[in-house]
């Protein structure tokens, strides 16, 4: 899957991730991101309802699949169900894949947290929470680039930071992802971030959130689903056992991921922290919920 170079310069490596590998890597992935839970947040996930999480699914992302990989339920609306469905604001967060959606303005005014991925930028947010942020006009290559975090102190991105103490973070931009372009920089936090997209397209913005209404939106350039990585560096190539120590998870998920010689470090860490991600968000939502009830 990738070769180490026995020189001071290394060669940057393509991972097409295959089924297996992707299944593999969210096993380890997500089991390293829950291990770093609190008992709170590790309870709250535990108790979730079976649609407390909605799933409008498109064509091009699978957050379905990452979903069942964290053991997280949720409920599949279809688009053409979207309209008519009894959407709770006060506890639902709904995912959006790259898809036209109506009605979720007021779903968030009420409420309501709603996810958004790539192509929704266009076909959802600029439709419905233009004065926020807009697509930017180019379109990505499909390629791999390097992200940071921007805003440490927002609990849903903590999963970043132990993750990126020694390399940077990878972040999967599949071919004609929006680049997101912020309206409303005062509203708008920008949560990660890579200094690599905006050199080549103009735009910084990873993962963006902002407060509308009562409720709140969150939107990532590109999708959740892990379809390619990069070994770009040494630390990049090197084991799933050596990012489980970088990580400093338990001798058990060390054990786990020494036998996973399929992967590398670079693929587990995309996975660990989407799977940080989905979880401190989804945590953080719950806690908020049962702090006003």
């Amino acid at each position: 899957m990738y070769q180490q170079s026995t020189t001071n310069s290394f060669s940057t490596q393509h991972n097409d991730v295959c089924q297996g590998d992707m299944a593999d890597a969210y096993e380890l992935g997500s089991a390293m991101a829950r291990e770093q839970l609190s008992a709170e947040d590790k309870k709250l996930l535990e108790d979730i309802g079976d649609d407390t999480v909605i799933v409008v699914p498109g064509t091009y992302d699978h957050i379905h699949q990452v979903l069942k990989s964290l053991k997280i339920p949720f409920k599949t609306v279809q688009q053409s169900e979207l309209l008519t469905y009894p959407l709770r604001p006060a506890d639902q967060t709904v995912y959006v894949n790259c898809a036209t959606a109506h009605r979720l303005r007021q779903f968030v005014n009420d409420g309501g947290q709603l996810i958004t991925t790539d192509w929704a930028l266009k076909n959802v947010l600029e439709v419905a929470f233009g004065e926020f942020v807009r697509h930017n006009g180019q379109m990505t290559r499909d390629e791999v680039v390097g992200v940071q975090v921007n805003d440490p102190t927002n609990p849903i991105v903590a999963g970043f930071l132990p993750a990126s103490q020694h390399v940077d973070p990878q972040w999967w931009l599949e071919s004609s992802s929006y680049p997101i372009e912020i309206v409303n920089a005062q509203q708008v936090r920008v949560l990660i971030k890579s200094n690599e997209l905006n050199q080549k397209y103009k735009s910084h913005a990873v993962l963006v959130t902002f407060d509308c209404g009562k409720g709140n939106v969150i939107h990532m350039i590109s999708h959740f689903y892990l379809q390619r990585s990069e070994t770009r560096n040494e630390r990049h190539a090197m084991s799933t056992e050596q990012f489980a120590i970088d990580m400093n998870v338990s001798e058990e998920i060390k054990s786990k991921a020494k036998q996973m010689n399929n992967l590398n470090y670079a693929q587990v860490q995309s996975t660990a922290t989407s799977s940080a991600f989905i979880y401190n968000q989804l945590a953080d939502r719950l806690k908020k919920k049962s702090n006003y009830s």
